[in-house]
């Protein structure tokens, strides 16, 4: 290959591939070629199409003066659509002859691409605040067992000097419950940290099978606790990421048979609603519930309403819940009274099937 056909390839190359719209245009004003991008702008589906077209018709407002730049032109498509472009002018030579190149930017496509980047800028920055939010609450919680720890050991050390059997037994029995807490505390923030910084995997779901999966998850308590689960969902899909999706339906689950009524099996409906574009699935159950007020802490990270004596945990499955659904951009909240039981909704796009 001759170097001066190497020479055109690569011309070729860069004017067919950069991500910019090129024309050249001849003295007459009109186009006499166009790279694959600007016939995608102007919706020509092939260069012979454009080829021919009046610069005047393509960009009307142009001043086409060689080494200027014009900004928020309206370009039209060639079905008479409008958009806004910045375009440069420059004069180039072509076997001997000058013509125009011009180079056109979308602004459509500049704008989404800067919109995208705030709007994960925003996202990063949310995802920090609940990462150091969540952070600070653990090591304050952390606090307790490790205190017990201390102290017990102390003890322990002092029983076993007087041979106290007894206290020995009981140091060692609070300084291994301390333990556990402090370590599901530390596997709760891993958790939490990874549901807010993973990349999500969407994909299409069928809403009843991806239920069933969050179902059988926590089967072994339904079956323990002889809790019952009705359902009545609409055969419909969402787009989401699997494993997040059925965590945050697993966890709701689970809440619902922990703070179950003392003595009675827990009664969790689990029902769905449509309009044409999103889907609102209710999980009800009727449970101990609690003061409407408390509506938006139980989000909170590590926050627990009720005695940790009577439901032990860490209070971090709501706010996983919260974190995935803050992710994928839906609406989740809840509604509750006293002696009657909860109702969490969590509102989410419908899936595209085709």
């Amino acid at each position: 290959m001759s170097e001066a056909a190497t020479a055109d390839d690569w011309r070729r190359l860069v004017f067919d591939e950069t991500v910019a719209g090129f024309l050249l245009v001849d003295q007459l004003g009109n186009v006499i070629g166009a790279n694959a991008w600007a016939r995608r702008m102007f919706g020509f589906a092939a260069e012979e199409a454009i080829v021919g077209q009046p610069l005047s018709r393509l960009l009307p407002e142009a001043s086409t003066v060689a080494g200027g730049s014009d900004h928020g032109l309206q370009g039209v498509r060639y079905d008479g659509a409008r958009f806004s472009v910045d375009a440069h002018f420059s004069s180039i030579t072509r076997d001997g002859e000058p013509i125009l190149l011009v180079t056109i930017i979308d602004l459509r496509d500049a704008s989404a691409e800067e919109t995208a980047l705030i709007a994960r800028a925003q996202e990063l920055e949310r995802v920090n605040e609940r990462l150091a939010r969540f952070a600070f609450v653990a090591s304050q919680d952390l606090q307790e067992p490790l205190r017990k720890i201390a102290d017990f050991g102390d003890l322990m050390e002092e029983a076993i000097s007087r041979g106290a059997r007894e206290e020995i037994v009981h140091a060692n029995s609070v300084m291994r419950f301390s333990a556990l807490r402090a370590r599901a505390l530390v596997q709760d923030l891993l958790s939490f940290s990874r549901i807010v910084n993973d990349e999500l995997e969407l994909a299409v779901l069928d809403l009843r099978e991806a239920i069933a999966f969050s179902l059988a998850a926590v089967s072994p308590t339904i079956a323990e606790t002889s809790a019952r689960v009705e359902i009545d969902l609409p055969e419909v899909c969402i787009t989401a990421d699997a494993t997040q999706f059925q965590r945050l339906v697993q966890n709701i689950l689970a809440n619902a048979i922990k703070y179950r009524k003392p003595g009675r099996p827990a009664a969790i409906d689990i029902k769905g609603f449509c309009d044409e574009t999103s889907l609102c699935l209710a999980i009800a159950d009727d449970g101990i519930g609690f003061e409407a007020q408390y509506a938006q802490k139980i989000f909170e990270p590590l926050k627990q309403l009720h005695s940790k004596v009577d439901y032990p945990g860490s209070g971090v499955g709501l706010a996983i819940c919260k974190a995935i659904a803050d992710r994928h951009g839906w609406r989740l909240s809840v509604e509750a009274e006293p002696g009657v039981g909860a109702t969490f909704f969590i509102v989410l796009p419908l899936g595209e099937t085709g």
